[in-house]
């Protein structure tokens, strides 16, 4: 049997045996059949069955629920996402933008609202986000873009600037100038949500079909190895796995995420550092970075990895694998305090990234197929408000969220192979590399400032 605990930290340190559901087998019917039993899929369950508890809602999970980047992220539940400074720095795209900022800015809570009500301890805490400036380049994006926020009407209860000292009161690191502070993020330990959320939905009525990957999607209809589920309504909340499901082999390109836990760290240890909030942290560079203390006092922290040609997935890594040692590097980097403490997990996957560098969310009427995902890694708190905004949809809702510029047609699709593999390692490369000129005190040249625009 496949060990799923040994296949993310937050995986492991669950209390609850992951034995598998039983698969589907023969004919079922459903209202609503969800493909996939991450955060999307169980959202979307969640919020259509508070709605209509009489709903008939099947979920079809290849493996477990939570065995995909739901139980494998760095845990920001983040009130924000890809995207949306885009949209407002558009005079055309700016108000609607600016609803959507508000709705992620409510979703920490909303999650919040939802775990203290069905009691899913997921650990939650709401300590703020620090994206921290370590040379004076990050300062000056960083100063640009709090101009931005305070000329779109945004104040400093969603965005400031923390100076050195100010920061050394939350997280002490060298070489920090300073850092963005949102307080719209939370910590969570995404396992524990997920799998929590599995058991609500069964518990209010929801069939759960674990093992069962998906092998044909038509038209109201669902198939797997050993059964069929006829439905109303097919949703895909595949995500980094979406290039699996038959006809959206380009739909959503999965690029990998690598991280580690250490070992808890001493109270002593812990002075020298800070958190005492849980807050999240993350640099300024173009490769994302994320860590958080977690309830236990570990550091799970992880970077960006790696796309593979063809859109292929990988969930299992080797401990000695090159990603981890840039990834502990990069700890090492804002915390060199953990240069003697044991890393105890290492741990990979695939996160979902749509062409447009968007969310998005939506219903095909003809095909009777509804859709939604694209997180680019920061799904934890929109996969919350895209679960809401397909329950309407599904449930024919005139709410405010219906009308969020993440709702309309289908994902386009990416580029054909190699082109794919090309454009996207081109540009993670490029990145890499652009920060590493960034952080040798060198400006980048001409072409990179070009590929830099273009990306």
């Amino acid at each position: 049997m496949r060990d799923y605990r040994a296949e993310s930290f937050w995986l492991d340190t669950l209390e609850e045996e992951l034995a598998p559901r039983a698969p589907l087998e023969g004919l079922k019917q459903a209202d609503v059949v969800i493909v996939g039993a991450g955060y999307t899929g169980l959202w979307t369950a969640y919020y259509l069955l508070e709605s209509e508890p009489s709903l008939r809602v099947a979920i079809c999970e290849a493996n477990i629920a939570g065995i995909g980047a739901s139980g494998r992220n760095g845990g920001w539940c983040m009130g924000m996402a890809e995207g949306v400074d885009d949209l407002i720095s558009d005079p055309e795209t700016r108000e609607a933008g600016l609803r959507l900022a508000r709705a992620l800015f409510e979703t920490p809570d909303e999650v919040h609202r939802v775990v203290e009500r069905e009691q899913i301890d997921c650990h939650f805490c709401k300590g703020g986000m620090l994206e921290i400036a370590t040379l004076p380049v990050h300062r000056e994006r960083i100063e640009t873009r709090l101009e931005q926020y305070d000329e779109w009407g945004f104040s400093s209860e969603d965005y400031r600037w923390l100076s050195a000292d100010e920061l050394m009161s939350r997280m002490q690191s060298p070489n920090q100038i300073g850092a963005l502070y949102s307080p719209h993020v939370a910590a969570i330990q995404p396992a524990r949500l997920v799998r929590g959320l599995a058991r609500i939905v069964e518990s209010r009525g929801a069939r759960l079909f674990e093992l069962s990957p998906v092998r044909r999607v038509e038209r109201g209809r669902v198939e797997t190895e050993h059964g069929v589920v006829q439905a109303d309504w097919v949703v895909i909340a595949t995500e980094g796995y979406t290039p699996g499901v038959p006809g959206r082999e380009r739909r959503i390109a999965p690029i990998h995420s690598m991280m580690v836990a250490t070992e808890p760290l001493a109270p002593e240890l812990w002075k020298t550092i800070g958190l005492a909030d849980r807050e999240t942290f993350g640099g300024y560079q173009r490769i994302s970075t994320y860590g958080q203390r977690t309830a236990d006092d570990r550091i799970a922290f992880g970077t960006r990895g790696s796309y593979f040609f063809g859109s292929a997935v990988r969930e299992q890594f080797k401990p000695d694998a090159p990603f981890f040692e840039h990834v502990e590097q990069s700890l090492l980097e804002f915390l060199p305090q953990l240069r003697e403490v044991k890393i105890t997990h290492r741990w990979g996957g695939p996160l979902g990234f749509s062409r447009s560098l968007q969310p998005r969310a939506g219903v095909d009427a003809g095909k009777r197929l509804a859709f939604g995902g694209g997180y680019s890694g920061e799904g934890v708190g929109a996969s919350n408000l895209v679960g809401r905004i397909l329950s309407d949809l599904l449930l024919g809702k005139e709410t405010d969220r219906v009308h969020l510029p993440w709702v309309g047609g289908d994902f386009p699709n990416w580029e054909p192979e190699p082109f794919r593999w090309l454009g996207i390692t081109t540009m993670l490369k490029a990145w890499t590399r652009l920060d590493r000129i960034e952080a040798a005190g060198r400006k980048p040249g001409r072409l990179m400032r070009i590929l830099d625009d273009l990306f």
